[in-house]
């Protein structure tokens, strides 16, 4: 599958051996950023014919991180996935903010290259819009980002389109976003196996998802565990396992993640899923919380609920009595600790095992 152009960078147009030349004189150079030369590589890169395979490693999302072989071919269909899902057109401007050492960035340039998009290459950073111009059509960010993108009031109503994946939004952030008018926000299901990203949730409008909703040609079924196996013909190798515990639509086009396997708390037998009763415990008390499975010698494993309370003065009697009056027995925490804020990982997900740690330091 065989690109020819024309392509766009930062505004300027090139033919392909043009735009080749040009990643060559300028890597060559060596006087640009060590970022935009991985950028420029990376496209003399996938351009050459010669140059075969690309190599990535995985996130670590089915298992331990591992390097994985990507098909140019397939990266281009799975780009037209995208293309096709959010109607772009050539010389729509999509934003480059990401490393190109992550299997995100570098979709974000096959896009490019596939679609005739013309790439704004920005530097990585927590606000990758801090020196943009204009108008974007397409962007994707991580959570960090758009948090600080929120915090330091860049306007994020300046891309048309945004994607936010490799991590868990804060519902707080969530919350924000919702609020943005001017701009499609979706968040993003995906892996390396699959290409980036396979299925697209709208988080903001009048008609927001209540489930991630499939791109073109992906099917989805569950394995005996209740997790997501997916396929994307064209892209993956066959059907590809995860850990996520989905709920598919009756349809079988959409589906609702509903935790981790490896999460899954046996407490007295019953097995709980803490992402889905954190949510029911958000609701009722409007603070952000995790259920955290402790040894316990009668139930196995009991649950404690630890909330992100901040500098708030905490009844925890209250909380203690609405929980028993609106959840059953077996989910009810046996215990509630108030901490400043819960740990989170580089990609604002929560980090349970220092959270475990904490707990220990709180009795």
């Amino acid at each position: 599958m065989k690109l020819t152009g024309p392509f766009h960078i930062d505004g300027i147009s090139f033919g392909l051996d043009a735009l080749i030349i040009h990643c060559e004189n300028a890597v060559e150079d060596g006087s640009m950023p060590d970022w935009k030369q991985d950028v420029l590589s990376f496209i003399r890169l996938f351009l050459d014919s010669s140059a075969g395979h690309i190599l990535q490693e995985t996130s670590g999302t089915t298992g331990d991180p591992k390097e994985y072989v990507l098909n140019k071919d397939s990266m281009v269909r799975s780009a037209m996935k995208t293309i096709q899902f959010f109607n772009l057109l050539p010389g729509d401007r999509a934003l480059l903010c990401l490393p190109v050492r992550y299997i995100a960035g570098k979709m974000m340039v096959v896009r490019a290259l596939a679609g005739g998009l013309d790439l704004v290459m920005v530097e990585p950073s927590g606000r990758p819009l801090r020196d943009i111009a204009g108008a974007i059509t397409f962007g994707a960010m991580v959570p960090l980002q758009v948090y600080e993108s929120l915090h330091q009031r860049d306007d994020l109503s300046l891309i048309e389109k945004l994607v936010i994946g490799g991590g868990e939004l804060h519902p707080s952030v969530q919350e924000e976003l919702t609020r943005i008018k001017f701009s499609a926000i979706y968040e993003s299901f995906a892996m390396t196996e699959t290409y980036t990203h396979f299925a697209l949730k709208r988080i903001n409008g009048t008609s927001p998802d209540n489930e991630f909703r499939l791109l073109e040609g992906v099917s989805i079924h569950q394995d005996e565990r209740g997790c997501l196996v997916v396929d994307v013909p064209g892209v993956t190798t066959g059907a590809v396992s995860t850990n996520d515990l989905v709920e598919i639509s009756r349809g079988g086009n959409s589906f609702k993640w509903l935790g981790r396997y490896d999460n899954v708390i046996k407490s007295g037998g019953i097995k709980i899923v803490p992402e889905l009763l954190e949510q029911q415990i958000t609701r009722l008390i409007g603070y952000t919380c995790l259920v955290i499975p402790e040894k316990d010698e009668k139930l196995g494993e009991k649950l404690t609920l630890l909330v992100e309370i901040g500098d708030h003065a905490i009844t925890y009697e209250a909380w203690n009595e609405m929980l028993h009056e609106n959840l059953p027995g077996h989910e009810v925490p046996r215990r509630i600790v108030g901490v400043e804020e819960i740990p989170r990982n580089t990609s604002f997900k929560p980090d349970r095992i220092a959270a475990m740690r904490l707990l220990k330091q709180c009795y």
